[in-house]
């Protein structure tokens, strides 16, 4: 009689850890799929890149920074900063993408003019780029202003430097970037977590 209670207790504690194990997995794998959900709906900013460029590609070529989606809020400010491989690559400038902001003209919007400096950013490998609204909120981003499909904010323009060679791989990572809101609760940024990125990787091809 006591070693079937025995047996019967330790066949109890076996299947009551058992569950509990369970139970653990299965919690991890909600809130995992939880954060997966976050994340996909947050405003992502990406850099995109094509899958090979020519080495003996002599004329400039541009990479399109895109945005997924914006917040609620509209948004004066916004700044990014995208460290670069200047050995290997020249930063040329910013060309227009067709991500709107609000405007006082007959259709209502117009396109950002971003601030940069291309020697400072060739000389620190860091593309530092800004857009201010000094209205803070006339001449703002707003997800009314988006497309349904492509939304490319700028478009950064480089050459291939001369000492670019086959099999080289120039990674192109996003460090900061930020949408500002006048309430800085709605500001969408990468230090607060509401601003998620993808960085860019070019592959130097024969």
């Amino acid at each position: 009689m006591a070693d079937w209670l025995k047996r019967n207790k330790k066949i109890c504690f076996i299947a009551g850890s058992a569950i509990l194990i369970c139970a653990v997995i299965l919690c991890i794998f909600s809130v995992s799929e939880d954060v997966e959900k976050q994340n996909s709906d947050m405003p992502t900013l990406i850099v995109e890149t094509p899958q090979k460029l020519s080495v003996s590609a002599t004329d400039t070529f541009t990479l399109d920074v895109s945005i997924s989606s914006l917040g609620e809020a509209v948004y004066p400010a916004a700044s990014m900063s995208i460290a670069f491989d200047a050995s290997r690559l020249e930063f040329l400038g910013v060309e227009e993408g067709n991500v709107f902001i609000k405007s006082d003209n007959t259709s209502g919007q117009t396109l950002p003019e971003w601030n940069y400096n291309t020697d400072t950013c060739n000389k620190s490998g860091l593309i530092n780029i800004m857009y201010l609204d000094m209205t803070g909120g006339k001449y703002a981003f707003s997800r009314s202003l988006l497309a349904d499909d492509s939304n490319v904010v700028l478009r950064l323009k480089f050459r291939l430097c001369g000492s670019a060679r086959a099999g080289d791989v120039c990674d192109l990572i996003v460090e900061d970037a930020v949408f500002a809101a006048s309430d800085e609760t709605q500001s969408l940024a990468m230090t607060s977590n509401t601003l998620t990125v993808k960085n860019g990787k070019l592959v130097i091809g024969e």
